[in-house]
């Protein structure tokens, strides 16, 4: 992956940055450690290169949607570490630990402030409960809940075991604020950040390696959340772990991500994703937005690329997608656009360069607005088409359009002009609903490059 740059940190010189960065294990001797062990275990060495399977799995749900802090019946979060209150800086390159189960090595909440500087922390040991591991950020290795507020500015976190987030935020003003360092997370269900109702994450330059099954390097769980993030290297290993999942409103500027077995970034109903000059490359398709509300995906400059799948994929609710900037979104094997499963969607590009199939499952609508300079190369099957401005249709196989229509206003005495300057028809034929193109008058039309245009 040649193409893709880790954005250069201000103030400091340029380097190669890769995962290994995250696995290089750190000679931290004559520190005081606050672990439930009473020892510090040695980090994990690995590579998401080595680990990778190559297996494909769809990408769960991260969390339940539950009112209720430790719910009757479910563990409650607890520390090796815990502050409640007051403000505490933590002496520099201090370490801390946890092994026993939904046990994190920090916990800080309530009115408790944490300020850490290239600390290391080790979470060893799986939970007890999935669902409040992805729901409340249990067992991660530093958790700050209901109020807690965490500043950690470099250091390495290390987790192992099934259900062990690296760094968790959770519960109404609860905040974690990272600014450097590195997460490394080893378990199935293990993310590299999480945030959930309420809960609020701001990482800067941040580096985050996720080796298990469903285990996206940034994740928002269930009753809202907001992450921003700038700089740094996202990458994971196992299926099911897209570079973020979401259900709460992500912004990520200057990121690279590489995610070998999973899809780029997953958006769930309720969630927004924005980019900004974002690199992704993955496996296992682009960008999946799903569920029964509305979702978004918003993307300025930066780069997309799948090996395998669909770039855009919308699987019910309503969806919108807007690309601009230039932003460059490419598939190996599959289509630009999929909607299905009863999905609204609408599809917004601007002086973009777009390749593939916009494909539309019966029961399902898209609107598709090209503007700008955009250029569309490919078939459509069952979406609305506008063009505008410069704008233009490459037809790559037959299509039938749900509509079409052309931003300037053009009336039938202007539209066949219209037509020849903006749809190539490349000898295939294209069918159009009439009723929603009234502009056509319901005509028949010969297409630039062969081809022809007709009502359905």
């Amino acid at each position: 992956m040649n193409h893709l740059r880790t954005p250069r940190r201000p103030g400091h010189r340029r380097g190669t940055a890769t995962a290994s960065v995250l696995l290089l294990p750190l000679a931290v001797t004559g520190l005081t450690a606050c672990s439930d062990a009473g020892d510090t275990a040695a980090p994990p060495v690995a590579s998401p290169a080595a680990t990778a399977s190559g297996k494909r799995c769809a990408t769960q749900p991260i969390g339940p949607e539950t009112e209720a802090a430790d719910a009757a019946g479910q563990p409650a979060a607890t520390g090796a570490y815990t502050l409640d209150s007051g403000a505490v800086k933590a002496p520099r390159k201090k370490t801390f630990g946890a092994v026993t189960a939904d046990r994190s090595a920090i916990l800080v909440s309530g009115s408790g402030q944490l300020s850490t500087y290239d600390s290391k922390v080790t979470k060893n040991g799986a939970t007890s409960s999935l669902p409040e591991a992805g729901g409340r950020g249990l067992n991660a290795a530093l958790l700050a809940r209901d109020g807690g507020l965490l500043d950690l500015s470099g250091g390495l976190y290390y987790t192992t075991g099934k259900g062990s987030t690296g760094v968790a935020a959770t519960g109404k003003d609860a905040r974690a604020t990272l600014s450097g360092g590195g997460i490394n997370t080893q378990g199935a269900s293990s993310h590299g950040v999480l945030a959930s109702y309420g809960g609020v994450l701001d990482l800067t330059y941040v580096q985050i390696v996720t080796m298990g099954a469903q285990s996206a390097p940034v994740a928002t769980g269930p009753g809202g959340a907001k992450v921003t993030v700038s700089g740094g290297t996202m990458t994971s290993a196992g299926c099911g772990s897209p570079g973020v999942h979401t259900s709460g409103d992500v912004s990520l500027s200057g990121t690279l991500f590489d995610l070998a077995n999973s899809e780029a970034f997953t958006v769930e109903a309720g969630g927004s994703l924005s980019l900004k000059n974002v690199r992704a490359t993955a496996a296992a398709g682009g960008v999946v937005l799903r569920g029964d509300g509305e979702k978004s995906y918003t993307m300025d400059d930066g780069a997309l690329l799948a090996t395998d799948g669909d770039v855009f994929s919308v699987r019910g609710g309503a969806a919108d997608v807007k690309l601009s900037g230039g932003a460059e979104v490419k598939t190996k094997s599959g289509a630009l656009l999929r909607v299905k499963d009863l999905a609204d969607a609408t599809f917004r590009a601007d002086d973009e360069k777009l390749t593939g199939d916009v494909l539309v499952a019966a029961g399902s609508t898209a609107d598709l607005e090209l503007t700008g300079s955009t250029k569309l190369d490919g078939k459509v099957k069952g979406a609305s088409l506008a063009l505008s401005g410069g704008a233009r249709w490459s037809v790559a196989g037959t299509s039938t359009l749900a509509g079409l229509s052309f931003g300037d206003g053009s009336t039938s005495d202007g539209v066949a002009k219209k037509i020849s300057k903006t749809i190539d028809g490349n000898g295939y034929a294209v069918t159009y609903d009439p009723k929603s193109s009234p502009q056509l008058d319901g005509k028949s039309y010969r297409l630039k490059g062969g081809g022809t245009l007709k009502p359905a």
